[in-house]
C-alpha cells in the first residue's frame, strides 16, 4: 500500500485494488469500442442493403458467382429438391420455437451447383423428437429474394456433423464449407433468403439488422459511463482525509 499525494488530495493505493480496477476499465473500454465497430458494421450491411434496391435482380447466368454480392437481389426459376432438406434449429418468430427451412434449388443453367434456399419459418411440434412434416412446391419455381453470406465461425453450442442420413436433417447453423465437404454436396457459397411476396416458401420475416447501430452506440455510451464510475469509486475509495492522515501518522 502506497500513499500518494496530489496537491491537497491524499490517496491510499492499494496495488490490488488499482490493479483489478484497472482490469476491469480496460475490459469495458474495449468493449465499448466493440460496440462502436458493430454498429459501424450493421450501418455498413444496412447502407448495402438500401444501396441494392436500386439494381436489378441478379439471374442465372451471373448467380453461381455470386460468393461476394450479399445482399443483392436474385430471381430465378429453378427446382426444388424434396429429398435433401435442411432445419436450422431454435429459430424464433414472435416469440415461440421453429425451424428455417432450408432446402437445394437447381436449374440446368445453375449445375453443377445447388443453391441453398431458405424458405422461411416453420413452427417446431410439441414433442421434439419429432420433426414437422412439410411439403415443398414439385417443378419448377421461382427462387427470389436476397442474397446471404452465412458466417465463415459461428458461434454455436457444439461442433457439428453433416452426413447422410436420416433427412429432413436438423442443424444448428448453415456451415456450407463443412455442408459441401462432408456430404459431397457441390453447394453454392451463399444463401438466398426467399422474399415475402414470393409465392413458394414458409413465413418469411427477414431483418435487415437485428439489433440497429444506434442501440450498439448506446451499449457503448454504457460501457464508457461504467468504466469512468470505476475509476472515480476507485479513486473516492482511496483518499484519505490529511486528518485521518495525521491520526494514521501519530
Amino acid at each position: 500500500m502506497k500513499v500518494l499525494r496530489l496537491g491537497s488530495l491524499l490517496f491510499r493505493i492499494h496495488f490490488g485494488a488499482m490493479l483489478i480496477t484497472l482490469l476491469a476499465i480496460a475490459v469495458m473500454v474495449k468493449l465499448g469500442f466493440w460496440q462502436i465497430d458493430r454498429g459501424q458494421e450493421k450501418q455498413m450491411i444496412m447502407d448495402r442493403h438500401a444501396a441494392a434496391e436500386n439494381y436489378s435482380p441478379i439471374t442465372t447466368e451471373s448467380l453461381p458467382f455470386l460468393a461476394s454480392a450479399p445482399d443483392e437481389k436474385v430471381s430465378v426459376r429453378a427446382t426444388l429438391h424434396p429429398e435433401y432438406v435442411f432445419y436450422i434449429d431454435n429459430q424464433i418468430h414472435q416469440g415461440r420455437v421453429g425451424y428455417q427451412v432450408l432446402a437445394l434449388a437447381t436449374n440446368d443453367d445453375l449445375e453443377p451447383n445447388l443453391v441453398p434456399v431458405n424458405l422461411g419459418w416453420i413452427p417446431a411440434g410439441q414433442n421434439r423428437a419429432d420433426i414437422p412434416e412439410i411439403e415443398l412446391a414439385a417443378g419448377e419455381v421461382e427462387v427470389r429474394g436476397r442474397i446471404r453470406i452465412p458466417a465463415d465461425n459461428p458461434f454455436i453450442l457444439q461442433e457439428q456433423e453433416f452426413n447422410l442420413g436420416e433427412w429432413p436433417m436438423r442443424i444448428q447453423y448453415p456451415e456450407l464449407a463443412k455442408m459441401r465437404e462432408q456430404l459431397q454436396f457441390p453447394l453454392a457459397d451463399f444463401i438466398v433468403l426467399q422474399d415475402p411476396e414470393a409465392d413458394v416458401g414458409f413465413v418469411r420475416d427477414w431483418p435487415v439488422v437485428i439489433m440497429t447501430p444506434h442501440r450498439h452506440y448506446a451499449y457503448a455510451v454504457q460501457w464508457f459511463g461504467l468504466a469512468l464510475a470505476a475509476l472515480i469509486i476507485f479513486l473516492v475509495a482511496s483518499r484519505h482525509s490529511p486528518k485521518t492522515a495525521g491520526k494514521e501518522n501519530s
